[in-house]
């Protein structure tokens, strides 16, 4: 039998007036939620423009 999968990307903005802080709490709190629903981490893409990241795109597959 074929395994199927389905994904599922959020994107996690840094904040602060110059976009620097990143909340490490808030994320951790955000991906053990999808590990708990059964969501695995599969890859994580920072989006940089100039030097400077704009966000953070985070993509999880689960079985169906």
């Amino acid at each position: 039998m074929m395994r199927k999968f389905e994904y599922k990307t959020i994107k996690i903005e840094p904040k602060g007036f110059w976009g620097t802080k990143l909340d490490e709490d808030r994320i951790d709190e955000i991906l053990n939620e999808l590990g708990a629903q059964g969501w695995e981490l599969v890859s994580m893409q920072d989006l940089e423009i100039g030097g400077s990241s704009w966000s953070f795109h985070y993509t999880f597959k689960r079985e169906l």
